[in-house]
């Protein structure tokens, strides 16, 4: 027998409880350490977006946002993880429910720009990087896009 966590993914509404769980994960992850704070401007920019979160025993302990950029292709966006639940797949889980709601709406482009510390995350599930890395919010970033479906 195995002491595996329970994971589950969900929907995470804008204005719901799992929704505002993920913002301060969100903050507490990736804004925080750079000295930052969820902006306004990505306020408005999550009401376009689709939010899931990885829950564990009522706890969001990831999250991760997507924005169709056109009709075939989606941009990934704030993806976090709980610093105590890292090497439990939960990335992982997040990413291959957001590649298959993606593929099962027709999307056949998964996009995202990585940090430059998180590249081999992705390029583990499949990404490949394009292009040159760049400066988003202060630090190293890289394009990284898969191909979903079939």
């Amino acid at each position: 027998m195995t002491d595996a966590p329970i994971i589950a993914i969900f929907e995470a509404p804008l204005g719901s409880d799992l929704y505002t769980q993920a913002l301060r994960l969100r903050e507490i992850i990736l804004r925080k350490p750079l000295g930052l704070s969820v902006t306004g401007e990505e306020l408005t920019d999550d009401a376009m977006r689709q939010h899931f979160c990885a829950v564990s025993y009522g706890a969001v302990v990831g999250t991760v946002s997507l924005r169709p950029l056109d009709e075939t292709t989606l941009h990934l966006k704030q993806m976090a993880v709980a610093e105590t639940r890292r090497r439990e797949r939960v990335g992982a889980r997040l990413l291959a429910h957001a590649e298959d709601w993606g593929a099962g709406g027709g999307f056949r482009l998964m996009v995202l720009h990585a940090r430059i510390g998180a590249e081999g995350f992705y390029l583990r599930l499949g990404y490949r990087k394009e292009g040159e890395p760049f400066d988003e919010n202060t630090i190293p970033h890289v394009r990284m896009i898969k191909r979903l479906g079939p």
